[in-house]
C-alpha cells in the first residue's frame, strides 16, 4: 500500500510516514526492506530523523548485525542527523550483547562527547554487562556515575547486581 501511495503520487510521503513503515518492517524482521526505504527516503529527498535511524539501528542490533548498525550510525552522523539517547543505548546494548565491550565503551564516550546524557536504561545496560563479565570496577563506576547524575538504581539495576554478585560468589 505504501509503495502504491508513492507510485501513484496519492500524497507526498514525509519522514513520519516513512518511519512508521520502517518501524513496522523492523518489528516483523524485515530490516533489509526497512534499509531499502531509508535509501528511498534519500532518493526522494525526504530527510530521515534520529527516530528513523534509531529504529533501524535497534533492529539491526537485536538481530546481532552490529557491524551494519555501526555503518548506519556512521551514515547518520555523516548526513548531519544527531543521534539521541535511544540511538546510543541501542548501539551500546547491541555491542554488549555480542561481546564488543571496547566498542561499546567507545560509543559511550562518543555519547558523552556529543553532549548526550545517558538515561537509566543506558546505565542498566552497562551495569548488567559489567556484572555478567565480572567487572566489579566497571559496576562501581557506572553505579556511581548513575547516582552522580541523579538516577536512583531501580529493580533492573538491583537484579543485575544480585545476578553479578551471585556469579562471583560474593553475595554476603
Amino acid at each position: 500500500m505504501f509503495r502504491k501511495l508513492i507510485r501513484d503520487k496519492v500524497c507526498e510521503p514525509n519522514a513520519i510516514m516513512f518511519t512508521s513503515v520502517i518501524n513496522g518492517l523492523c518489528k516483523i524482521g524485515k530490516t533489509t526492506n526497512a534499509i531499502g526505504l531509508l535509501k528511498l527516503m534519500d532518493e526522494l529527498e525526504c530527510k530521515p530523523d534520529a527516530v528513523t535511524y534509531s529504529t533501524i539501528i535497534d533492529s539491526l542490533c537485536k538481530d546481532k548485525h552490529v557491524d551494519n548498525a555501526l555503518d548506519i550510525f556512521s551514515q547518520m552522523i555523516g548526513k548531519g542527523v544527531p543521534p539521541n539517547v535511544v540511538t546510543y543505548s541501542s548501539l551500546i546494548q547491541g555491542l554488549c550483547n555480542v561481546g564488543w565491550w571496547d566498542e561499546a565503551i567507545r560509543i559511550w564516550k562518543h555519547m558523552h562527547a556529543s553532549g548526550i546524557s545517558p538515561d537509566l536504561y543506558t546505565y542498566n545496560i552497562l551495569v548488567s554487562t559489567c556484572c555478567k563479565e565480572g567487572n566489579i570496577e566497571g559496576v562501581e563506576f557506572f553505579v556511581d556515575s548513575m547516582k552522580q547524575r541523579g538516577f536512583c538504581p531501580d529493580v533492573i539495576t538491583y537484579n543485575a547486581l544480585i545476578d553479578g554478585y551471585c556469579m562471583q560468589g560474593k553475595l554476603d
